[in-house]
């Protein structure tokens, strides 16, 4: 029993802490025309270049001119590349041109590219039918439905392996085991109904059609949720098997298969996909799930099964110990692959605090650790009374060992609804914030509705680093849909434009070389969207 019970708990703390997949977002590189190019020929193409492989929503890609009308353009994706053909009779003036694509990791990005032709016009109106995108709140159900996913999966597919073998051999009264079966049913039917839902929450998403857009046709576009849509196929499949031969009077091996299909379909078409060595990485997020549901699908079917059990210690004990056998066996291959994914993931220690996936990591963590606590005391305090003392002394442990599995489930449930935002949100690092407290220089200007925050990096000489963070009002980073034009003044010392790189979200890196100390003006012109675009001056001492 204590071997047993000591296994169970290792294998929650594991199955609780391992991280999850993160998502992996694509990053435009370079363009062609460039940022704010003038033109003295009208350019045929529109070349767009990003760091990884891009497919192109509909209407992705769209153009505008000076005066807000559309124009006809012809796009297409081809690995990291992306085309747009635009007309031939393009008039002087200014054009800009909103993309909108999906990462391999399944997650939309976008942006927007503004040239000139001849010269720039005098001024630029925003288009009226221009689409608005709402990824924020789309993000936001993404991650409640990958919650409900999860919990629903796991359950059913748990109750299936705790039906079918840890309690084989054991006598269940006819009216547990219904209601093992019945919510084995519910469990499978509402996985099965969530993974529907997210079809088109998916093609909403990856659209930027917002919550709106669910039920549009566009949103159901195989193109974009054919990996949602494999999920759909092989829930249904799986779980259909094991909720119709769940209830046979032996074991069905066919029915264990598609809990294990059904369980395993995220890995398969999942974000792990986005990281190498995918094969491992597709593994690891196999053996996470597969243990999870075992976890959760045996806490639940223990809450269900220990109280017709009271007075019957022996069968009590092999039940725990074959709940444990499994997570046993899974226990070695977890650690070693759950500490190398979340090291591939964040690849530093300051990333658990640094960044969001980092600290939503932590709150998982925090969790698993509660949940363990939950389990010792259950363990050292309440199963001893299970076991000794009078019958009315026993019975009363049985029930108390009831609650504290009660509270371990429930808090199990919590972790995964961590999990299902934990998959949504890219492990990003915030280097203006590790930045800024080591800087010699820290310059900060308002622009409307946003905050710029420049920071000088801790370093001595002339070379140094100059990060720039976009911000809220409430000082959390914001994207851009293109990157901040950054320039350098002192005096009658100008550098102009200095290029600046992407490194986080709302946040850029230039590495600038300045030919005197003193006060420098750092002016920054931010693209808010395809039209609006504030310019802020800011201030930063070099010494």
């Amino acid at each position: 029993m204590r071997r047993a019970l000591t296994t169970l708990l290792l294998a929650g703390l594991l199955v609780g802490s391992a991280a999850a997949p993160a998502s992996a977002h694509a990053s435009l590189v370079s363009s062609d025309p460039a940022e704010g190019e003038v033109l003295q020929e009208a350019p045929e193409v529109v070349t767009l270049t990003y760091d990884e492989p891009v497919s192109v929503v509909d209407d992705g890609i769209q153009a505008y001119d000076a005066t807000g009308e559309p124009l006809d353009v012809d796009a297409t994706a081809r690995d990291e590349v992306v085309t747009a053909e635009l007309p031939d009779d393009l008039a002087d003036g200014t054009y800009v041109v909103a993309w909108r694509v999906v990462s391999t990791d399944g997650h939309p990005i976008a942006g927007s590219l503004t040239f000139h032709l001849g010269a720039p016009s005098e001024s630029v109106s925003p288009p009226r039918d221009a689409p608005a995108t709402d990824d924020t709140a789309m993000r936001a159900v993404a991650s409640v439905v990958q919650g409900l996913s999860y919990v629903a999966l796991l359950l059913a597919a748990g109750l299936t392996i705790f039906l079918s073998w840890t309690s084989r051999g054991i006598r269940l009264h006819e009216s547990v085991r219904r209601r093992l079966l019945r919510l084995l049913r519910v469990s499978a039917a509402a996985a099965v109904t969530v993974a529907a839902i997210a079809v088109p929450v998916s093609g909403a998403y990856q659209r930027g059609a917002g919550i709106g857009g669910v039920l549009e046709p566009g949103s159901f576009d195989p193109a974009l949720v054919g990996d949602d849509l494999t999920v759909l196929v092989l829930q249904v499949v799986g779980l259909g098997l094991a909720a119709a031969l769940a209830g046979r009077p032996t074991p069905s091996l066919a029915g264990d298969l598609g809990a294990g299909l059904a369980v395993w379909s995220p890995a398969l078409v999942g974000h792990t996909r986005a990281y190498e060595p995918v094969s491992l990485l597709v593994l690891t997020d196999a053996l996470h799930l597969s243990a999870g549901a075992v976890w959760l699908g045996g806490l639940v079917g223990l809450v269900l099964t220990i109280p017709s059990l009271a007075g019957r210690e022996r069968d009590g004990a092999l039940l725990l110990s074959r709940f444990s056998t499994v997570a046993a066996g899974l226990l070695a291959v977890l650690a070693v692959a759950g500490a190398l994914l979340g090291w591939r993931i964040l690849g530093s220690w300051s990333g658990l605090v640094d960044t969001t996936y980092g600290r939503l990591l932590l709150v998982k963590v925090g969790i698993a650790l509660v949940v363990v606590a939950v389990a010792a005391w259950n363990r050292l305090r309440l199963l001893p009374g299970v076991s000794e003392g009078a019958h009315e002394a026993r019975r009363r442990g049985t029930y108390a060992v009831r609650r504290a599995v009660t509270v371990e489930a429930v808090l199990l449930v919590g972790l995964l609804g961590v999990t299902g935002f934990l998959v949504e949100q890219p492990p990003r690092e915030d280097p203006a914030t590790t930045a800024a407290a080591t800087a010699t220089a820290v310059g900060r200007a308002v622009a409307g509705d946003l905050q710029v925050l420049a920071v000088l990096d801790a370093g001595t000489g002339r070379q140094r680093q100059l990060t720039v963070q976009v911000q809220d009002l409430a000082g959390e980073p914001v994207d851009l849909h293109a990157r901040p034009e950054v320039s350098l003044r002192s005096g009658d010392l100008d550098l102009g434009t200095v290029p600046v790189t992407p490194t986080g979200a709302g946040t850029y890196l230039a590495d600038v070389t300045f030919p005197s100390a003193g006060a420098w003006e750092v002016q920054v012109s931010l693209r808010v969207d395809e039209f609006e675009n504030p310019v802020t001056t800011l201030t930063v001492d070099v010494s």
